[in-house]
């Protein structure tokens, strides 16, 4: 079964089970005594988490802390609690902690039942009260989106930095072992040959051409260590200051 239909199927007995029990006149006498047992269970959840996976224990916790908000607001009057801004809260933590699903269920639910418990005497505070939940509903929808989308951001961003610093410690290396050796291999023998044409030139008849573009490749290849010195401080640079 997908996890996303488990978490919805679990949402909608929450409510309904709380509604009912709630609804019961000989169960609702005993609403505060369990409020108090489910949030000492659910500070015990939130306690034990600290030793175990977090995530195989906010399932239940969430749960818990859906019935208790329900509680609180089905038996302080319902529609005209005045607990009732914790269902907009409740239904921001749903579409946080679970999919933004649960939160449109949720709210269907509690609005439907709402509307059956006082269809024959709807006013003007209980209108503004369901409309203000159908309406808090997409909001914490979006709200939960963009916090996913910027949470999903920055999974990328770290992923990038990653990807970053490989890439500065490859180039790091390829400058110190490879390039920067055979450039300076390069130079040295062109070096080397300069000052041998200089000095034996005339007796091993090289042309002067010959003399002056080993001399022009000399000090090109000086002009190309020298930047490689410099691209070498400047990566190691940036990856300072990257990782402050």
């Amino acid at each position: 079964m997908p996890l996303s239909l488990l978490h919805t199927m679990y949402i909608t007995l929450s409510v309904i089970l709380t509604w009912l029990w709630s609804s019961n006149p000989i169960l609702s006498g005993y609403n505060l005594q369990l409020t108090g047992a489910l949030t000492l269970l659910y500070f015990g959840l939130k306690f034990f988490s600290r030793s175990v996976n977090q995530k195989s224990i906010s399932f239940p916790s969430t749960i818990i802390l859906n019935t208790i908000c329900l509680l609180l607001v089905f038996s302080t009057g319902g529609i005209t609690s005045p607990l009732f801004f914790l269902l907009d809260l409740l239904f921001f933590a749903l579409a946080l902690l679970f999919e933004p699903i649960q939160a449109v269920v949720a709210s269907l639910l509690i609005v439907a039942i709402f509307i059956s418990q006082h269809y024959s005497s709807m006013n003007t505070d209980k209108i503004i009260n369901l409309f203000s939940l159908i309406l808090m509903t997409p909001i914490a929808v979006i709200f939960s989106r963009n916090y996913l989308e910027v949470l999903e951001d920055k999974g990328k961003i770290k992923v990038l930095q990653a990807a970053l610093e490989e890439t500065e410690t490859e180039s790091l290396l390829w400058i110190s072992k490879q390039a920067k050796p055979s450039m300076a291999s390069v130079l040295n023998a062109t070096t080397d040959l300069v000052m041998y044409f200089n000095s034996k030139g005339r007796e091993l008849f090289i042309p002067p051409a010959i003399v002056e573009k080993l001399r022009a490749i000399q000090t090109d290849m000086i002009t190309l260590y020298s930047s490689a010195s410099m691209l070498e401080k400047s990566i190691e640079t940036e990856s300072d200051k990257n990782r402050l």
